[in-house]
């Protein structure tokens, strides 16, 4: 796929922004003529009209990509995943595991997690019968990493960090992921100027693993609004619930975090939780693998 103007900065911030800008421009546009803004004459009229028009243009491809992906019932051999950015390794190790234990999920992924915090968390969940790697080797701090841990019914998963991003990830195969891979991921946030040709790179990477059936979870700094992050595939969901900022109501914010679908593997269930100490939400999905 080649670079377009909206996979440049600063188009990929107002896109992730999409859906606030469309309600922005109408309250903007329905304000200013309730005020009397504008001078009496057909300008109002045709103020509004334009303002809606833009309103509608910025709102309707957000409302289509948010169509969500296909379901089926859920089964007990799905596999369920629950993805986390623990910012900085500041969310609340005990809130994770209540969640952990409550949810039992079989691949656990936690962007901006390194040894530091995968040693907070792992004593509470080990008697589970989970165990965990990390991207990054000792030393190296929280923020950089990203750490999975593997449940009982991922006793077996082969667990291997790589490096073909700009973050380091961890790649998951083996047992209950049959012949097809998870990738545990964090994309680079395309926030500047000079790091966005890094968060392209990264996205497309993600969909070379899933062009080849892998699946792919984490956080990937980029919402269903972004054509490279529909590149990828359909996220498991959930729709209209945001996952960043976690400080904002769920309907407020975006959904930068996700379970993505490569052919052949749909999702029967998806939900949004709270953790305390992170400024992300976690995302659990449940998945059948075709």
């Amino acid at each position: 796929m080649r670079t377009s103007f909206v996979d440049r900065f600063p188009a990929v911030l107002l896109l992730a922004w999409r859906p606030h800008l469309a309600a922005l421009l109408l309250a903007a546009a329905t304000g200013a003529a309730g005020a009397g803004l504008v001078r009496p004459s057909r300008r109002p009229v045709r103020g509004r009209a334009a303002a809606g028009v833009l309103a509608l243009a910025v709102a309707l491809p957000a409302a289509l990509h948010r169509r969500p992906a296909p379901r089926r019932a859920p089964a007990a051999s799905d596999l369920v995943v629950l993805v986390l950015n623990v910012w900085h390794g500041r969310a609340d190790p005990a809130e994770l595991a209540a969640l952990v234990r409550r949810e039992r999920p079989d691949l656990v992924v936690l962007p901006e997690a390194a040894q530091p915090y995968r040693d907070r968390v792992l004593p509470l969940v080990e008697g589970l019968g989970y165990r965990g790697t990390s991207s990054l080797g000792p030393g190296r701090r929280d923020g950089w990493g990203v750490t999975v841990l593997a449940g009982p019914r991922a006793a077996d998963v082969v667990m291997e960090p790589g490096h073909a991003l700009r973050l380091a990830h961890v790649r998951v195969t083996g047992e209950l992921l049959g012949d097809r891979a998870l990738y545990a991921v964090h994309a680079t946030a395309p926030g500047r100027l000079g790091v966005v040709h890094d968060w392209r790179r990264d996205l497309r990477a993600a969909a070379a693993w899933t062009a080849a059936g892998a699946i792919v979870a984490g956080d990937l700094n980029a919402t269903v609004d972004h054509r490279l992050l529909r590149a990828i595939g359909p996220s498991a969901g959930p729709t209209g619930a945001g996952t960043w900022p976690a400080r904002l109501p769920r309907w407020a914010g975006i959904r930068i975090d996700h379970v993505l679908l490569p052919p052949g593997v749909e999702a029967s269930a998806a939900s949004v939780h709270d953790v305390a100490g992170s400024d992300h939400r976690a995302v659990l999905a449940r998945l059948h693998l075709g």
